[in-house]
């Protein structure tokens, strides 16, 4: 059976910088990353966004149809005043646009990458105003809040590929699912695997673990609850669980029939709780 523990922070970061850069001393934007400098950059990024206020050691993934966006000058707690982006990493498929809006905070602020790479102009402290910039170009953008940048106030935008498999269907679906990485977990072997509800050894407790997996066609897949109140729910047949909050084997079934099934927590459908299986 998939060890949950295998979906870390660390991979998950390490996996979404293939192919990015731009901070000082990692890679550069375009330049390809090897196996000596692929951990190096993803520490690269953790330092970045180790002080960042707001920062809880998740980088939330966006699809390629979402449009992502960050308030400036979000309350994260009373050490930070509202000198926070929120969230203040994320990642990004080339061509997205990302959008700032101001929160109702007083003191001025702006987005300004280190880089040169974008600029919202002078601080402004108008609640509602808002900054928007599209990523062509694949790499790791640092940014800041000049007014509050020495009391921690930046961010970082990963533009990124998303992850890719051999079943297109499933890659679609859990684009912005921050620990799929594009592995799905072979249980072609298995006779009853589990899939953990809830897991909270991924970047969320809203997960699937593991997110994908593929079966043989008469097996029958597990849910076991973690705890909280969940829901599983198919987008491609009449399959699903009622609300259940107890720990435990909480639904199972068999599924005869070859093909890609998508689910997700009906509940928590917004905060990527999604998964799918392969029935081969």
């Amino acid at each position: 059976m998939h060890d949950p523990s295998d979906w870390s922070r660390r991979e998950f970061v390490t996996t979404a910088l293939v192919g990015t850069g731009a901070l000082a001393g990692c890679l550069a934007r375009g330049e390809e990353p090897s196996a000596t400098n692929e951990h190096a950059d993803a520490a690269c990024l953790d330092d970045w966004l180790a002080d960042a206020n707001g920062y809880e050691g998740v980088i939330e993934r966006y699809g390629p149809d979402d449009t992502p966006t960050v308030t400036v000058g979000e309350y994260r707690g009373a050490h930070h005043e509202g000198a926070a982006f929120d969230p203040a990493g994320i990642r990004v498929p080339p061509g997205t646009t990302v959008r700032w809006e101001w929160s109702d905070h007083d003191d001025p602020a702006n987005v300004v990458a280190v880089d040169g790479a974008f600029d919202s102009g002078g601080p402004v402290s108008a609640h509602g105003t808002t900054f928007s910039h599209t990523f062509e170009d694949r790499g790791t953008y640092r940014y800041v809040s000049e007014p509050s940048r020495d009391d921690g106030m930046y961010g970082a935008v990963v533009v990124a590929d998303p992850p890719s498999s051999d079943y297109p269907a499933v890659d679609d679906w859990l684009a912005d699912v921050n620990i799929y990485d594009g592995t799905v977990v072979d249980w072609r072997d298995y006779p009853s695997p589990v899939v953990t509800v809830g897991s909270a050894e991924g970047e969320s407790e809203f997960t699937f673990s593991p997110p994908a997996a593929r079966v043989s066609a008469g097996t029958t897949v597990r849910w076991v609850w973690t705890g909280g109140p969940h829901q599983i729910s198919f987008e491609d047949a009449d399959i699903g669980s009622a609300v259940e909050t107890d720990p435990g084997v909480r639904f199972e079934h068999t599924f005869e029939e070859p093909g890609v099934y998508r689910y997700a927590c009906a509940p928590h459908h917004s905060l990527g709780a999604k998964g799918a299986l392969v029935v081969e």
